[in-house]
């Protein structure tokens, strides 16, 4: 089953606005917008549910900066 990553943050240089989303599964990640790369680095639950905690890296296309956030 493909779970959906949708991603919208700023850049740290130019504040761009970055938007992007992936779907990924077992052995496939299919990137859609901005091509970011995510390492899932935990578990959270919280009273809505479970997510994935994890460390997103992307390059800014207005300025192409190297970001990376935690999210």
């Amino acid at each position: 089953m493909a779970e959906v990553i949708k991603l919208r943050v700023k850049c740290h240089a130019c504040s761009y606005m970055i938007e992007g989303s992936a779907k990924y599964g077992a052995g496939h990640y299919v990137p859609e917008g901005v091509n970011f790369e995510f390492v899932a680095i935990g578990k959270i639950e919280t009273p809505k549910g479970r997510r994935v905690k994890a460390e997103i890296s992307a390059i800014c296309p207005n300025c192409g900066v190297a970001n990376k956030w935690t999210i």
